[in-house]
């Protein structure tokens, strides 16, 4: 007599948003971004890159998460070096 065959697993990996980010300036992996909420009733992210130190406020609304933040920091850095 055989046996019954068992039937496989399927795994679903749920993908997850970026914690560390990208340096614009240096090009190392070691931009970190922390929202926190302003005096001001509006929330504002810290955009801060560990190595080279370049930083920067980035005013965010509650619906946007850390990269979106890191984008418009991206965005930000590229405008004012590039004009």
């Amino acid at each position: 007599m055989g046996r019954r065959k068992r039937r496989r697993k399927i795994i679903i990996r749920k993908r997850t948003l970026p914690k560390v980010f990208t340096c614009p300036r240096c090009g190392l992996r070691s931009v970190v971004v922390k929202i926190t909420a302003s005096p001001t009733g509006g929330r504002v992210a810290h955009v801060v890159c560990g190595h080279c130190g370049l930083s920067k406020d980035v005013p965010v609304t509650p619906i946007q998460k850390e990269v979106d933040a890191y984008c418009k920091f991206v965005d930000d850095y590229y405008a004012e070096i590039g004009g």
